[in-house]
């Protein structure tokens, strides 16, 4: 064993170009470890139904953010729908006002509206049903639940 290690010990090298030979080591590690297969870079410009929290035709106040842990969606070929919740800064009356006049803008026709502590509306289009419940959570803040799913045609 002691031979093996006098023909591996390097004796010109001088002192300090191991940790450099040992750091370009490290990077290039790091870079090879890094790099993604062309088919993984495929998948991330794909969105997945979960990282969107949206339905392209049901318009959110900017003043609102999605809660991911209390919404659901799902979809298949066919069908887009769940259950999506947002909360923010917002009145009940703003925030009721601004569906009532945004959700016709995307094709939706208002069915019924409740409003006294809370809020509820309900939409909705051929082959599809909106139900929105606005519900004040104090302080000028409220917290929206959108439900969107298919429904008979009668």
């Amino acid at each position: 064993m002691n031979s093996w290690l006098k023909v591996t010990k390097v004796e010109s090298c001088p002192k300090g170009c191991w940790y450099v030979a040992l750091a370009g080591t490290l990077v290039l590690a790091t870079v090879i470890g890094c790099a993604q297969t062309p088919e993984a870079k495929r998948s991330e410009m794909i969105p997945t139904p979960a990282g969107t929290y949206r339905f392209e035709d049901v318009p959110i106040p900017r003043s609102l953010g999605i809660e991911k842990k209390e919404s659901f969606i799902y979809e298949s070929e066919a069908i887009k729908a769940g259950i999506l919740v947002y909360a923010g800064k917002a009145k009940l009356g703003e925030l009721a006002q601004f569906f009532k006049e945004n959700m016709v803008i995307h094709g939706w026709r208002l069915v019924s509206n409740f409003e006294r502590d809370d809020a509820l509306l309900t939409f909705n289009k051929p082959g599809w049903g909106c139900v929105i419940t606005i519900l004040p959570t104090g302080m000028e803040r409220a917290k929206v639940e959108v439900r969107v799913g298919p429904i008979e045609s009668q």
